[in-house]
């Protein structure tokens, strides 16, 4: 009996002792965001002397170079970066923020729904922004905070010439069926986003005009909810799943035949070799596409409730919302593709992209809100298309 009432005592302890620590983050990510930089460096420095690193996982790997860049410009800090995918990341998180088990920090992560669910609503993380970045980063951006954009675009083979492509309606003809290349939206969070956005009052308003400029008439059924579901349910059957990454998809449209479209993410032309590259087209850069020529969606930071370098932490999302840390070398800004929602850093100017202005009103934006409150209604209609 005594043992029984000592593990209950113990475990009664490491209860108090874990929200005691949660406490403690909260609170000094509070007073974080009051703090200039050079006091947030003094007290990441004392940290740093504690023997404390930051650790943090991220779904893009161009951060690693900004932690090297945060390094260089704050000696004494240590960062490390553990790369998470997408599809594993909230699982992973929930099994091992508080469990003891690892000593990760903080985390770089997309697909705001899920982080808002599992993380942010559940007390595992938190979320931070600093105050002085306020007249900078518009207020949709801030909870939670968002440190990048990423758009996926319509990018074409134009080894047969312009595929003539000026409606998103034609892409649920059958004409193009086989010839779209998207990876399975069971399968990636930001692509199912994508088309639950699609079904949202604004973009079901412009799917049902693109239907009425393209064929004619105004958009009627008695099989479908709305213009959207139907758009979704053409788009799909229609869709190619042979690639099973961005990344794949690229490339594979870059060497393979002419005519084929994905639906990918812009940076991963990168991946392309260089003597394929002139192969591919930017359908947005051709022509104005009725409807919309991709989405944009948001890369977010956020503090783990048992971090024990939460001034470091700040002082890392501080910088990545900077210019420095945003447009460093080799950072997201030398690429295309990345998109800060600090409003005074534009792309530069030798790189075949446009600044985020230009996107606003071309592609479909997360509302993790909206997407929260519609997820399993559509994502049902979604993964019955998909097989």
């Amino acid at each position: 009996m005594k043992r029984i009432l000592s593990l209950i005592l113990c475990a009664c302890l490491m209860i108090s002792a874990a929200a005691a620590s949660a406490d403690a983050v909260s609170d000094a990510l509070s007073q974080a965001a009051a703090m200039t930089n050079e006091e947030l460096y003094a007290k990441a420095q004392e940290e740093a002397a504690a023997g404390k690193t930051l650790n943090f996982y991220s779904t893009t790997s161009f951060a690693e170079k900004a932690a090297a860049n945060f390094m260089a410009e704050y000696p004494g800090l240590t960062v490390r970066y553990f790369e998470i995918d997408d599809g594993e990341t909230y699982n992973i998180l929930t099994k091992t923020i508080g469990s003891g088990v690892n000593d990760y920090d903080m985390g770089l992560v997309q697909n705001g729904p899920d982080l808002k669910l599992y993380l942010l609503d559940s007390g595992l993380s938190y979320n931070y922004f600093p105050a002085s970045f306020a007249d900078e980063i518009p207020e949709d951006y801030r909870d939670p905070t968002v440190v990048t954009f990423i758009n996926s675009l319509m990018i074409y083979h134009n080894g047969g010439g312009s595929i003539g492509l000026t409606n998103v309606w034609q892409l649920t003809e059958e004409a193009w069926k086989g010839k779209v290349f998207f990876k399975n939206p069971v399968n990636e969070t930001v692509n199912v986003n994508f088309l639950i956005m699609l079904t949202s009052p604004e973009w079901t308003e412009r799917l049902a005009k693109a239907y009425e400029d393209y064929y004619g008439t105004p958009w009627a059924s008695n099989e479908f909810k709305s213009a959207s579901y139907q758009w979704i349910d053409g788009f799909l059957k229609n869709v190619n799943y042979t690639y099973t990454s961005a990344s794949k998809i690229a490339t594979g449209i870059a060497s393979g035949a002419p005519g084929n479209l994905g639906l990918f993410v812009f940076s991963k032309l990168r991946k392309v070799d260089e003597a394929d590259r002139g192969n591919l087209t930017v359908l947005a850069f051709e022509n104005e596409v009725d409807g919309f020529a991709g989405f944009m969606y948001s890369v977010y930071a956020t503090v783990f409730k048992d971090t024990d370098c939460p001034y470091t932490c700040a002082l890392f999302i501080n910088y990545l919302l900077s210019a420095e840390g945003f447009a460093g070398e080799k950072s997201w800004n030398s690429n295309q593709g990345y998109y800060s929602p600090n409003t005074t850093i534009e792309k530069p100017e030798d790189i075949e992209d446009e600044p985020y202005a230009y996107w606003k009103e071309k592609l479909v934006f997360e509302d993790l809100r909206y997407i929260e409150e519609n997820f399993n209604e559509v994502y049902e209609f979604i993964a019955v298309r998909v097989g």
